[in-house]
């Protein structure tokens, strides 16, 4: 702290006016520097902390105050005692001559900052957030404005930053507030979302800093966030039977499989089409938990689809036709679930 203040006040608690020189000193701990020492009708030296006047002072009555200015030290301790000592005046009674002043100094204000996000992002994501908090770690309120920036990596694109109570702009990705905060607390938080580009790396870091508040340690004043980036889901498809149809055949069957070859879970329906070639006719199609429609060789679901895994697979019953070509091919194709390579979606059998 600078420019904390002392107040000296040298009083007459005789019976009679003073007469002669008054001399007051004071004597300040460690951790307190002055920095200036003025009182009206005093004269004061800084150097050593000593205020004289001549003027006489009446019975029940006191000089006009003496402020003593200091700065006090970054490590100064947690309690510090100034002494103050008068003399002169014609003084006989030198038991009440000095006095202390016992002053508490709590830590100043410490901010710190952190980022967080929940899961992995996924290249192409729209709408991945950020969130940002500003603490106080410090034993005292924050005094004066408070900034936090966010320094996004490449791969990273903000579309909004927000906070209640503050003040953000997203062209700058800073973020700014004037009110107090008490030691240990923290501010609301700041939500910094951002979409992710399809070719984002494997591993970004999103960082972020924050200063003012008249704190005075800046070695903790800044955050990073590793962020894993996953490549998006991509549903693949297969279709098998086993060993030959015959013509005029009935329920003979396929199995079609749908797998995300992905690297990340799917996050929307998945939907899978069939489309049988002539001398072939449906008569089922189910899987367990397909939504499937016999008439359109439909099937879909919406829970999402691990990584690497597979859905249960679907079981195509048909009936094969009397002249029906010795050889015909089966086709199906599968969409959605929030993927974005459809070059892998069709497999014929």
């Amino acid at each position: 702290q600078t420019g904390a203040l002392n107040n000296l006040a040298v009083s007459n608690v005789g019976a009679s006016s003073s007469s002669g020189l008054v001399s007051i000193t004071d004597t300040l701990p460690s951790g307190l520097t002055a920095t200036a020492l003025a009182g009206t009708g005093w004269t004061c030296v800084l150097g050593t902390l000593t205020c004289t006047r001549s003027d006489a002072l009446g019975s029940g009555t006191s000089f006009p105050a003496i402020t003593l200015t200091v700065n006090v030290a970054g490590n100064a301790p947690a309690s510090v005692t100034n002494t103050a000592a008068v003399s002169g005046g014609g003084d006989t009674n030198a038991a009440n001559n000095s006095a202390t002043d016992p002053t508490s100094i709590p830590p100043p204000p410490d901010l710190t900052v952190t980022t967080t996000h929940s899961g992995n992002f996924v290249q192409g994501q729209i709408g991945a957030t950020y969130t940002i908090t500003v603490n106080n770690a410090g034993a005292t309120s924050t005094t004066g404005p408070v900034s936090m920036m966010d320094t996004l990596p490449t791969g990273l694109t903000a579309t909004a930053i927000i906070g209640t109570g503050w003040s953000c702009v997203l062209g700058t990705l800073t973020c700014t507030r004037n009110d107090a905060l008490a030691g240990g607390a923290s501010h609301p938080t700041i939500t910094l979302t951002v979409n992710v580009v399809a070719n984002a790396p494997a591993s970004v870091t999103n960082a972020v800093t924050v200063s003012g508040g008249g704190e005075a340690n800046t070695a903790n004043d800044f955050a990073n966030d590793v962020t894993v980036v996953s490549a998006p889901p991509d549903l693949t498809v297969t279709k098998t039977h086993s060993a030959n149809f015959v013509q005029g055949q009935t329920g003979a069957t396929y199995t079609i499989t749908v797998r995300n070859a992905g690297g990340s879970e799917t996050t929307s329906q998945a939907t899978l089409v069939d489309s049988l070639p002539t001398g072939l006719t449906a008569t089922a199609m189910s899987g367990s938990g397909w939504a499937c429609v016999l008439g359109t060789l439909t099937c879909t679901r919406s829970d999402a689809l691990a990584a690497g895994t597979s859905y249960p697979a679907i079981t195509l019953t048909v009936n094969v036709a009397n002249n029906a070509l010795a050889s015909v091919t089966n086709t199906v194709t599968v969409s959605g679930g929030g993927e974005t390579n459809a070059s892998n979606n069709s497999a014929s059998d």
